[in-house]
């Protein structure tokens, strides 16, 4: 038989300029941090937003402010805005309002003037960049991107009240068959980093726990587990068929564990 031990356990383009703590308009989902993308033209400081970066299902608020020296010209009155998401072809297309500016009306936005406040929510919509649209000739481009992975609450052990005895546990093995490798493994309370040892051999004693001490000895590791359940695992080969014990123990042979398996042909 041959053993070897084992391990037991198993952007788009252009700058970001990234600050913390974003503060939103009352009433809505404050975007996450502030964040600035370089933008398609010098006008499109004029569509103020809290941040260019939200996360999916984040509220998008924003005005207009008229920056310039020069009325703008809007159409609508009051005018509107649609919003466009870049494809993958790199082309734009309409993801909200109708993309068509209103014509059959006008109004203007004097300098130093701002529009009303506009609001929508990013819920369902796909990671993309985006381009606010708005009828007074000015746009803004925009991130929308996943929702970061929730990081799992850690499992609360239970508190330790008594002094536990040391053990030792060996999992089923399964089905073994002859010449193909295998892994045993099982859990103890022992601490990680203490070395098992343990043989493996036939079943042809009454008495297992004396004919293992005539087995050659191996050694494997105990690994860190959780809440005080550690692991060991040992890999192996055994050429023969029929009936196996293994026995695994600590170095003063204290607490100790052995479990009958069977290897059948290949």
């Amino acid at each position: 038989m041959l053993f070897v031990a084992g391990a037991g356990c198993t952007a788009p383009s252009g700058t970001i300029n990234a600050s913390e703590n974003a503060t939103a308009a009352p009433g809505t989902i404050a975007a996450s941090y502030v964040a600035t993308l370089n933008q398609p033209s010098a006008q499109s400081g004029y569509l103020k937003m809290d941040t260019d970066i939200y996360n999916a299902g984040e509220v998008v608020g924003f005005t207009v402010t008229n920056d310039g020296s020069e009325t703008l010209a809007c159409a609508g009155n009051p005018p509107s805005f649609s919003v466009q998401f870049q494809a993958g072809n790199g082309l734009w297309a309409t993801r909200m309002g109708t993309g068509e500016p209103n014509a059959s009306e006008t109004s203007s936005l004097a300098p130093g003037a701002s529009t009303q406040v506009y609001r929508f929510v990013t819920t369902g919509w796909d990671p993309a960049r985006y381009r606010i649209v708005h009828d007074c000739g000015v746009e803004r481009e925009f991130l929308v991107r996943a929702l970061p992975a929730a990081t799992p609450a850690p499992v609360a052990c239970p508190a330790d009240t008594v002094t536990v005895t040391p053990w030792i546990t060996i999992s089923p093995p399964g089905d073994l068959y002859a010449a193909r490798s295998f892994t045993l493994h099982g859990t103890t309370n022992l601490p990680a980093g203490q070395e098992l040892f343990f043989t493996i051999f036939s079943v042809v004693d009454e008495d297992p726990d004396q004919a293992a001490g005539d087995e050659e000895l191996f050694t494997t590791p105990v690994e860190e587990g959780s809440c005080g359940t550690n692991t060991w695992s040992a890999t192996g080969e055994i050429q023969a068929t029929g009936e196996f014990f293994i026995w695994i123990s600590d170095a003063g042979r204290n607490t100790t564990a052995i479990k009958r398996f069977t290897v059948y042909p290949e």
